[in-house]
């Protein structure tokens, strides 16, 4: 009996009472800050996923504001321009190819995360952001190793089947 306790405290333990659930492959998901150094509006915010992530999130509209994560994704936001990805569309991908604001990404592996968003109000009051989670989805790169292997298999297989037959 005691164990089932446990492990029902454990399974209820990782949400907090009050969290915003962030969707995988959502789009963006609209947060903002009123009080300088308080978290955002919508924090703390919570997700689980069974296979890696990239998570990302990007300033609003104005320039100077810089965003801090705490808790199971800890990081600041840093200006510069986001890749031409799926991240630059939907109603924040302006803002995300926009060299001038702030950004943050990070790829996430298994698991259940819970964090906050805090901000300085640099550019002002109220501050808008977008945060996003999308599945990993394999690079280019990885793309063209793969069929690349492929087609090697694929001749090593024809050079074996013409020295068998000569």
């Amino acid at each position: 009996m005691k164990s089932l306790a446990l492990a029902l405290a454990l399974l209820v333990a990782p949400l907090p009472a009050s969290a915003t659930i962030l969707a995988l492959d959502g789009g963006w998901s609209d947060d903002s800050l009123s009080v300088v150094g308080q978290p955002t509006v919508n924090s703390a915010w919570t997700f689980t996923i069974a296979n890696g992530a990239r998570f990302s999130l990007t300033d609003c509209c104005l320039v100077g504001d810089v965003w801090t994560l705490s808790g199971d994704i800890a990081g600041v936001t840093t200006v510069g321009v986001g890749p031409n990805d799926i991240r630059a569309t939907g109603s924040y991908g302006a803002n995300w190819l926009n060299p001038t604001l702030g950004k943050f990404t990070k790829y996430l592996g298994a698991g259940t995360y819970n964090f906050s968003v805090t901000g300085d109000g640099g550019g002002g009051l109220p501050a808008g952001l977008g945060l996003r989670l999308d599945s990993a989805i394999p690079e280019p790169a990885s793309w063209a190793m793969l069929i690349a292997g492929f087609g090697l298999i694929g001749m090593t297989q024809r050079r074996r089947n013409l020295v068998v037959a000569a």
